[in-house]
């Protein structure tokens, strides 16, 4: 097929959004696809490109629009950890009004207004539209209208979804969120999300559209296997942490008093310091974290919090699955009932609550026992969920 994929973000820059669509850009294009992108090319400086992704974007022709973002101006603040800087935490409460106000993001009156003339696109077979930011869906549906009136099959790529997201973050105006919801997914002909229990409970929330709705497992093309016997790590935390969304006190203060050494790299709302056997790092670039991943014996994912009224939202951090692609024993941190349920089935995870003192006991049992290499998880292949992806549009096209 020859494909688009639209991304409202830099396809440079290192996100998580963009580790799973550079996976699956790289599925697509390796079981014989053609791709082109369509890439927002940012001027923020506090966002870091990531060399490892051109050997896929070198296979993809890349259309760069531009325009000038509310979120730009404002989240250049939020990746400098511990910033005593006013106007960057100024910047950081206007973007918090505008979430509360704002029921998609803070990217939605741009995608309505940005300049999409002149692109040179061609002829496909196939839209993928990628979010987060969610207004991504917004902006391909312009394009679609625009470039292609005769029609083009048009699938959405969710890594979360807006109303449960939102619900977490914001737990207010839910009416709100459902039908800014209801009206980005409503004139595409296929959603994927990025596990069962967020399939389960967007079905049960779009009832009307639950015919069009499936998952594949998030792809992970950057897992390497493990030569190692003795590691320079113990414990290693790569991502980043929030208070109201994953709240890393719990296994820093762990990590903080062990007399192993052990390391976090990521940012977050909250400043947590070094000591003399954990190492502490800002946000870095795939590459960079990877090397650290591949000296760390344990790695540690923290599972998103449930909003206020504890209702299950079905959101798994992208990590647990980059994680599941490696060898290494992955740590998962606070999952909820439902979640763990799901991860369960692949026989591949450690579980243990987001509780300081569970969370020491459950590390020292492991560091205690033999170093062992774990299987894969096969689904996560970029190829293996690349083929699962158009397997269903298949189907859905019979």
């Amino acid at each position: 097929m020859q494909i688009l994929f639209v991304t409202f973000s830099d396809i440079r820059i290192c996100s998580s959004s963009n580790i799973r669509n550079i996976s699956l850009i790289k599925g697509l294009l390796d079981i014989g696809n053609s791709v082109d992108i369509i890439s927002y090319k940012t001027n923020n400086k506090a966002q870091v490109q990531d060399e490892i992704f051109k050997p896929v974007t070198d296979r993809c022709r890349v259309f760069e629009i531009s325009g000038s973002l509310v979120s730009e101006k404002v989240s250049s603040g939020l990746l400098i950890k511990g910033s005593k800087n006013i106007k960057v935490r100024l910047y950081s409460l206007l973007r918090k009004l505008y979430y509360v106000l704002e029921p998609v993001d803070s990217m939605r009156k741009t995608a309505l207004s940005l300049d999409i003339e002149g692109l040179g696109l061609g002829e496909y077979d196939l839209m993928i539209s990628s979010s987060n930011p969610y207004s991504v869906h917004i902006l391909a549906e312009r394009i679609k209208k625009r470039y292609f009136k005769a029609g083009i099959k048009w699938v959405q790529y969710w890594g979360d979804a807006l109303y449960f997201d939102t619900l977490i973050r914001h737990p207010i105006f839910p009416a709100r969120l459902k039908k800014a919801e209801y009206n980005l997914i409503r004139n595409c002909d296929a959603v994927f999300y990025t596990n069962a229990v967020i399939l389960g409970k967007q079905k049960e929330l779009f009832r009307d559209m639950a015919d069009k709705m499936t998952y594949i497992e998030t792809p992970y093309a950057f897992a390497e296997k493990s030569e190692k016997a003795e590691f320079a790590y113990q414990v290693g935390y790569f991502g980043s942490f929030s208070t109201v969304v994953r709240d890393i006190m719990p296994l820093y203060s762990v990590l903080s008093e062990a007399n192993y050494r052990s390391v976090i790299i990521g940012n977050g709302d909250v400043e947590i310091n070094p000591t003399n056997t954990l190492e502490v790092l800002p946000r870095a670039t795939v590459s960079i974290v990877r090397e650290y991943e591949n000296n760390t014996r344990i790695l540690a994912c923290i599972c998103n919090k449930l909003p206020s009224n504890k209702e299950e939202t079905g959101l798994i951090p992208g990590k647990a699955y980059h994680y599941g692609a490696t060898d290494k024993t992955v740590l998962v941190i606070g999952a909820s009932p439902d979640v763990e349920t799901f991860l369960r089935k692949y026989n591949r995870f450690v579980f243990v609550p987001n509780d300081s003192q569970q969370i020491r006991e459950t590390i020292d049992k492991l560091i205690r026992a033999s170093i062992r290499k774990e299987t894969p998880i096969k689904e996560v292949n970029p190829i293996n969920a690349a083929t699962k992806f158009v397997e269903y549009l298949n189907i859905r096209n019979k």
